[in-house]
């Protein structure tokens, strides 16, 4: 089995600096560079060849519920011709929240008819509900769940591992991080103690051979030009 870990294109979020942090958006869209680099990303997952001359050849492809991924995912699918999967559990770290005047507040994220109406060919599980589909009383996301997250997906791809499956997931840059760490046997970890870097829509390839994972090749980018390359 091989696996593709994805980070989103570039977000709103992105491009904020330290002066500017206080128009951070809860769930933002992409920039106008975003939106060209995850077509970019579509061309070169369903036209040009992986390593040794191989298709991607991709036959699941998931996406976490965040609306920087939901939009990175939309090209991806049409041009691998494949319904895109919701997985809850690949949100970013930190989940909906919103730090205002000392205080940080949780959200419940897009609501499921707000889901349908823009990607009505995603297939969502039953518990994204009109409220939407994160534990808004979380707030701010503990770092201890955000881990548990990554390995409960861990856990699923190791038992899927025997399979002859190409899975794509498109995700968040910490997320990625922390579920790299977690199919190496890497957690718990000290913050920061190392990281794996993602820039916007780098590709991460984990190939399975039914025993164990092994690291094929991390932070792919060069179906971007190097003016397009960012973080």
């Amino acid at each position: 089995m091989h696996v593709y870990l994805i980070r989103h294109a570039q977000s709103e979020n992105n491009v904020l600096t330290s002066d500017n942090l206080h128009r951070r958006k809860v769930d933002p869209d992409l920039t106008e560079l975003g939106y060209r680099q995850r077509e970019a990303l579509a061309d070169f997952l369903a036209n040009e060849a992986d390593l040794a001359d191989q298709t991607f050849a991709v036959s699941r492809l998931y996406t976490s519920a965040m609306y920087r991924s939901l939009l990175t995912t939309q090209p991806v699918s049409a041009a691998l011709n494949l319904r895109p999967e919701v997985w809850l559990d690949l949100h970013e770290k930190g989940g909906m929240f919103l730090r205002q005047n000392g205080r940080v507040d949780g959200f419940g994220g897009m609501s499921r008819s707000a889901i349908m109406s823009q990607f009505p060919d995603y297939r969502l599980p039953d518990t994204v509900s009109d409220d939407g589909w994160y534990d808004a009383s979380l707030g701010y996301e503990p770092e201890t769940h955000s881990e548990f997250r990554a390995i409960k997906v861990a856990n699923e791809l190791s038992q899927r591992s025997r399979s002859d499956e190409v899975i794509a997931l498109v995700s968040h840059a910490g997320f990625l991080e922390t579920l790299l760490k977690a199919i190496f046997g890497q957690l718990p970890s000290r913050a920061y103690a190392m990281r794996y870097y993602h820039n916007n829509t780098a590709i991460t390839r984990i190939d399975y051979d039914g025993t164990r994972p092994a690291l094929h090749y991390l932070n792919r980018v060069d179906h971007l030009p190097p003016a397009m390359r960012t973080y």
